[in-house]
């Protein structure tokens, strides 16, 4: 992962770590250690997925600094835990349709911009870097409005989700795979109904690929 600490301009400007909190313009060397992407399988219904990491500790406070925080500037950090994620979910050399889970209204106002959109296409230009043919395709959108899955339990996630989404229907044949892509998985409910949504629309996701998991209570 390419350096984002500027040291000397960090004690200046009073820069803080989003992982530690100590002086550095993004991450220090420490913390980006520790967010490296290790590319693991998680359960997400019946599709395959791949996490980056686990939403704990120094990549938790990551993606809060990232979302809620309005640290944009992590999503040069983040991009590569998309394309990690996505490269175990699509053989060598086929092409990949990168379909990211779509923003609400009242997420993107609270932000002012779709950061999935952002790290997805950040992450397919990553791949694209390394040889990989992917694009970014925003196939999904809302079909009604949802209340914030913040607080919701796993049913009352599903019960939030069912129905909200939909794809356009895919015009003639492609060789692209389709990955669906969301910043964190935490019951699931949001990337099986992306998933249901392309499946009925005639483009089956192979995998999901994100940037985080919330581990799951034993």
């Amino acid at each position: 992962m390419r350096s984002l600490v500027v040291p000397a301009a960090d004690l200046l400007l009073g820069a803080r770590c989003a992982g530690c909190g100590g002086p550095a313009l993004v991450l220090c060397r420490s913390c980006g250690l520790l967010v490296r992407p290790d590319p693991t399988p998680v359960e997400a219904g019946d599709v395959p997925a791949v996490a980056a990491g686990l939403n704990v500790g120094v990549l938790r406070r990551v993606v809060v600094a990232w979302k809620e925080e309005g640290v944009t500037r992590l999503t040069d950090v983040l991009r590569h835990h998309v394309a990690a994620a996505v490269v175990p979910l699509v053989p060598d050399g086929v092409p990949v349709a990168i379909v990211p889970v779509p923003t609400s209204r009242r997420s993107r106002r609270r932000r002012g911009a779709d950061l999935v959109d952002d790290v997805a296409r950040a992450g397919a230009r990553l791949l694209a870097e390394v040889g990989v043919d992917a694009i970014v395709v925003q196939a999904l959108t809302y079909t009604r409005r949802t209340d914030d899955q913040a607080g919701l339990d796993a049913a009352a996630r599903r019960a939030n989700l069912d129905g909200a989404l939909a794809a356009r229907p895919r015009t003639g044949s492609s060789p692209r795979r389709v990955v669906v892509v969301d910043d964190v998985l935490t019951t699931g409910a949001t990337t099986r109904e992306a998933v249901r949504a392309l499946s009925a629309a005639g483009r089956p996701p192979v995998g999901i690929a994100v940037v985080a998991a919330t581990p799951r209570r034993s």
